[in-house]
């Protein structure tokens, strides 16, 4: 499955412990994934929304190419994604190996993640640093949390700067 991928990042108003507000939508847009992720004690939210390549859509925030690597077998996309990503859960030590493999064998990958057996994700933003381990309340089967997490390092940020990742809302 491959995807061009829309993010929008905005600094979000402050979230009481235990209560989340919705982001507003958009008329005519679908949010497939809405996260609330804080780093350095301010609030940010993320709202990801998947379209086909070749679909029409109307642009706005960070467009990128995501792509499932175990199931898109076109190595053309592959070598484009900018995001690649795994529906399958794994514990840590093979999901590390995973992302260093896919990521050596696609260069122009900016980012890939996978999901963990235990919960969370590891996030590998570069071959040459440790695997991130993030977003513990943020479940498996919500691969657009790697495109958040690629857009928020587009505009230059860390993703390790990030404390905390949940789901503000998803489709």
């Amino acid at each position: 499955m491959r995807s061009l991928v829309t993010v929008e990042l905005r600094p979000a108003p402050p979230v009481r412990p235990g209560h989340a507000e919705r982001p507003r939508r958009r008329p005519g847009t679908v949010v497939a994934l809405a996260l609330l992720g804080t780093s350095a004690g301010r609030v940010y939210g993320f709202s990801a929304r998947a379209r086909r390549p070749d679909a029409a859509g109307v642009s706005g925030g960070e467009e990128h190419v995501a792509a499932d690597a175990e199931v898109c077998r076109d190595p053309g996309w592959l070598s484009c994604s900018d995001v690649l990503y795994t529906g399958r859960a794994r514990q840590m030590p093979d999901a590390v190996r995973w992302l260093t493999s896919v990521m050596g064998a696609f260069p122009g990958c900016r980012l890939a993640a996978a999901p963990l057996a235990g919960g969370g994700w590891a996030v590998l933003d570069d071959v040459g640093r440790p695997a991130a381990l993030l977003g513990p309340r943020v479940p498996a089967d919500q691969p657009l949390l790697a495109s958040c997490l690629y857009a928020w390092l587009v505009l230059g940020h860390e993703v390790r700067a990030l404390d905390d990742l949940r789901v503000w809302r998803g489709a």
